[in-house]
């Protein structure tokens, strides 16, 4: 592993696995974090990666696509990794393990051409919801680079070890670069069409209504809203339940500025004919007067509070809007601290 790669070999870890060639992350000998190289990414600096020289680590595309989904399982227990092997295994997808360096393995699903980071991340969901998923965002803003993973092939910088992909038993595969050559690449929006129709349907459906919300006569513009809130606008609700998530529904909807008005096209067009059954056109008016006609109400995102007990957590690390509220106030603690005392 250590001798000069030759170029085809170059070749095909570009091919696999670079989607951005304008910079890319370098991480720090003996601590592991990372540092943003502001450079093209050049063939002799893959080079050095593969021969354990330096590590760099991937982003997706600053167009919000990726050509690859990786799932990191993020512990050294043999179960958990089968129990993942096995999920994917049953949706007959092709994959690579590899492990990380350090203290547990990496997915690897490669696609047969860059697909939206949505797409790739429902399809990550449905694996594992319980591990981490890259590329880690649906959107990459301009500007902006999204989250990273350690890049295969090299070294870890922290261990030293060496991040093979692994066969069957767990073992080192004797041609590294034969069994990624080799790997068959897939559509992830077939696979979800055909095998997870349900999973495919709602991510056409918060992908197309995601900043529009539309009814037969008026459309409303909804800013960022919580993932989970957003997914129960399109998913309703069952009896015994209509109420309370109508309620939070609601209250997210008047926090993020939007008139009562539209929040009833929200409710009336969007939400409650998914509802099971359907609240009548006088309890939706109820439900808009407990959010709108007293003191606003926050749900907040608290483990045992109703938001997190009603609806479905996407996860603090997978949630756009929390990522989106961290980034925030990250940038404003930033611009004080720049400011002149």
């Amino acid at each position: 592993m250590t001798t000069t790669p030759s170029q085809d070999i170059i070749n095909l870890f570009r091919q696999r696995f670079v989607q951005r060639e304008d910079c890319y992350p370098l991480q720090i000998a003996g601590n592991g974090g990372y540092t943003v190289i502001r450079e093209p990414l050049a063939d002799a600096i893959i080079a050095d990666h593969l021969q354990g020289n330096k590590t760099i680590g991937l982003y997706s595309s600053p167009d919000s696509t990726t050509k690859w989904l990786c799932i990191d399982i993020d512990t050294m227990e043999e179960s958990e990794l089968r129990r993942v092997q096995k999920r994917v295994s049953q949706l007959s997808i092709p994959f690579l393990t590899e492990f990380s360096g350090k203290k547990g393995y990496h997915i690897w699903i490669f696609f047969d051409k860059p697909y939206p980071n949505r797409i790739a991340r429902a399809l990550g969901q449905e694996i594992s919801p319980s591990h981490e998923i890259f590329p880690k965002q649906d959107h990459i803003e301009p500007g902006k680079l999204g989250n990273l993973v350690k890049a295969p092939l090299g070294t870890h910088q922290v261990t030293g070890n060496w991040c093979h992909f692994l066969d069957e038993n767990l073992k080192p595969e004797t041609n590294q670069y034969a069994v990624l050559a080799e790997v068959t690449k897939i559509d992830p929006s077939q696979v979800l069409q055909q095998r997870l129709p349900e999973t495919w349907v709602k991510t056409r459906q918060e992908h197309s209504s995601s900043v529009s919300l539309q009814s037969s006569q008026q459309s409303v513009i909804v800013p960022v809203i919580k993932d989970c809130v957003r997914h129960a606008i399109f998913c309703g609700a069952g009896q015994g339940e209509r109420n309370q998530i109508g309620h939070i529904i609601a209250c997210e909807l008047r926090r993020l500025g939007i008139k009562a008005s539209q929040a009833k096209i929200v409710l009336s067009s969007v939400w409650n004919p998914q509802n099971n059954p359907p609240l009548s056109e006088a309890e939706i008016e109820i439900l808009l007067g407990s959010a709108f006609g007293q003191e606003e109400y926050s749900y907040g995102c608290k483990p045992d509070g109703a938001l997190r007990q009603q609806l479905t957590c996407v996860g603090y690390g997978a949630c756009r809007y929390l990522c989106s509220y961290r980034r925030l106030s990250e940038e404003n603690a930033v611009q004080k601290s720049d400011q002149p005392s």
